[in-house]
């Protein structure tokens, strides 16, 4: 079979990787709703042709969006169903690992993540998430950021290996190395050492708890040891105390409240004062409204000639006598009032005093209450030493009972310390295992271990494109350059040309370790308007023959612009074009 043939071109020895065979997709970005299928593995190098937006980078988009759920060149999701068919959109990657045949359906507008194994569908009551990190972890063996640094290298969204933050670096590397596995053990080990850590204190501290429990039975056996018949008679003479001082507060209460009753019965005319003032303050209202109105009279008939009522005249006689009749009715007015304002200053007086006394009764009131309260605590504690009394007289029971307790606890506290003893001794080679597990442990052994054959491959595929230089790349991934002269360079005091070889050649180098290794390795090599870029002729020369020493062991996908200068440098040439809007293979 096909599939078979290419399973076949793909074993070397014992290496086997990843071949893709098929990738198929419709009502994808400019796509119809009709099928284009592409045939991986059919020639070494193929040139991908067309205008622009004719779709020739969307099998880029197609492939990662598969394998990942993402578009390579950093579109969003629903933009890569087709405007206009809206619906419909459906992506399909075959590839082999090993003997086996898996299948990847992915799409949208209905969503569907499929992904079959020898035509066995894989159970999906698993969550997208976890399916997804089935297919990246147990599958594929290997992340987006790594497929595209071994796969991929185009001009739209990639990001060369140099421009990667140090941790981004490390992590293809690692994916490269197939060390990445030490990472994930590491943050296992490290919950284990967290997990050991936590146990021993909370050992330690049950441990400190049974101590306490041991100390405190200790105490209660020496104490039900002393106590004898003198215990029993100090309780009976503190009892007697208390009482005699039960007896004295109940005196001093009674005296107390004695007096506060003959207060109070020498108050009872306090309520009659009370009505008696308020009776005073409204006639004091009363007489000062017949004032206002007598006032308000007289100035009537003074600025009144004739009444505004009868429209007669007001005499001057008549005017006299008004005048003298309310001016003495006034003057007897306020003769009262004077009198009045008096007694009510009395009155106010008499109440301060009463008020006075008042407090003095809530005081002595309050020492009442203050005094039975201790009356209360006191026969509490009577009845606590009489309760003592009865401890006391069964104390043989209670120190049997005291001692298997604190045998109980004894033995309890062994177990826990011989407990401790091995969670201390677990802890103690999860720490070592943390130790060879982070960065700087295993890892950056392997790591310097394959650093110079890193570093060769670099140089190697440097100079096959007559980029003469010194390219090296540390344990930390920092590069130095030097040139023919030793002078030293970093990857951006390059031309955008020379970047493009340094990221070529990086490109080819992690393919070669990835192959060796038997990590991420894969059949498939796209380039996306590489040689449209900053590549000169000359570049563009030498890195056409660096594909052709790949024979059968890639796939090679050049998309460019340029097919009329390099159609005769492929195995075979796809070309896509726009047709009624959508894209096709023409």
């Amino acid at each position: 079979s096909t599939n078979e043939t290419a399973y076949q071109r793909f074993v070397y020895g014992e290496f086997v990787i990843i071949v893709f065979t098929k990738l198929s997709y419709k009502n994808f970005l400019s796509t119809g709703n009709y099928k284009i299928t592409l045939d991986l593995t059919k020639n070494n190098t193929t040139l991908v042709s067309g205008d622009n937006g004719a779709g020739k980078s969307t099998m880029l988009d197609g492939i990662t969006y598969a394998l990942f759920g993402k578009s390579f060149r950093g579109i969003v999701l629903p933009l890569l169903v087709n405007s206009v068919n809206d619906k419909d959109c459906v992506v399909e990657l075959d590839f082999i690992i090993g003997r086996d045949n898996y299948k990847i359906v992915r799409g949208m507008k209905p969503k569907i993540f499929e992904i079959y194994k020898n035509g066995d569908l894989f159970d999906q009551d698993a969550k997208s998430k976890d399916y997804q990190k089935l297919l990246e972890d147990q599958i594929l063996k290997m992340t987006y950021k790594s497929f595209c640094q071994v796969v991929i290298l185009g001009s739209s969204n990639y990001v060369p290996f140099m421009k990667l933050p140090a941790k981004d670096r490390r992590l293809v590397v690692e994916n490269l190395l197939d060390i990445d596995v030490f990472s994930i053990m590491n943050t296992l080990v490290r919950g284990r050492l967290q997990m050991a850590k936590e146990y021993v204190k909370d050992i330690d501290h049950k441990i400190e708890l049974t101590k306490e429990k041991v100390d405190a039975k200790q105490k209660l056996i020496e104490t039900l040891e002393k106590k004898s018949a003198d215990n029993v008679e100090e309780y009976k003479t503190d009892i007697e105390e208390t009482k005699a001082q039960i007896e004295e507060l109940q005196k001093e209460i009674s005296v107390s409240q004695k007096m506060i009753d003959k207060i109070l019965d020498e108050l009872k005319d306090k309520d009659k004062t009370s009505e008696k003032l308020l009776e005073n303050e409204n006639i004091e209202r009363q007489i000062n409204n017949k004032i206002k109105a007598i006032d308000k009279n007289i100035d009537f008939y003074k600025d009144n000639d004739n009444c505004p009522s009868c429209k007669q005249d007001i005499n001057d006689t008549h005017r006299e006598e008004v005048f003298k009749e309310k001016g003495e009715e006034k003057s007897e007015l306020q003769e009262n009032l004077i009198g009045l304002l008096k007694e009510i200053a009395n009155i106010e007086v008499d109440l301060n005093k009463i008020n006075v006394v008042l407090e003095d009764v809530c005081k002595d009131e309050k020492e009442i209450s203050k005094k039975q309260n201790q009356i209360s605590a006191s026969s509490q504690y009577i009845n606590k030493l009489q309760g003592s009394i009865s401890d006391a007289m069964v104390e043989g029971t209670e120190i049997q009972d005291a001692k298997d307790a604190l045998n109980q606890f004894i033995g309890e506290g062994k177990g826990l310390v011989e407990d401790r003893k091995e969670k201390i001794e677990d802890k103690h080679y999860f720490e070592i295992a943390s130790m060879m597990l982070k960065d700087s442990g295993i890892k950056a052994k392997i790591i310097k271990h394959y650093l110079p054959i890193m570093n060769k491959l670099i140089n190697k595929y440097l100079s096959d494109m007559d980029f003469f230089c010194q390219f090296d790349l540390n344990e930390n991934f920092d590069e130095t350059i030097k040139s023919r002269h030793r002078d030293e360079f970093t990857y951006h005091s390059f031309s955008e040309g020379e970047r493009l070889r340094i990221d070529l050649s990086l490109l080819l180098a992690w393919r070669e370790v990835a192959r060796l290794k038997n990590s991420v390795n894969c059949n498939l090599l796209i380039l996306d308007e590489v040689f449209d870029s900053s590549l000169d002729a000359v570049g563009t020369e030498e890195f056409l023959k660096l594909l052709k020493t790949f024979g059968n062991r890639a796939n090679v996908f050049v998309i460019s612009h340029k097919s009329d200068t390099m159609t005769d440098k492929f195995d075979h040439h796809i070309v896509f074009e726009k047709k009624n809007n959508f894209s096709r293979i023409k």
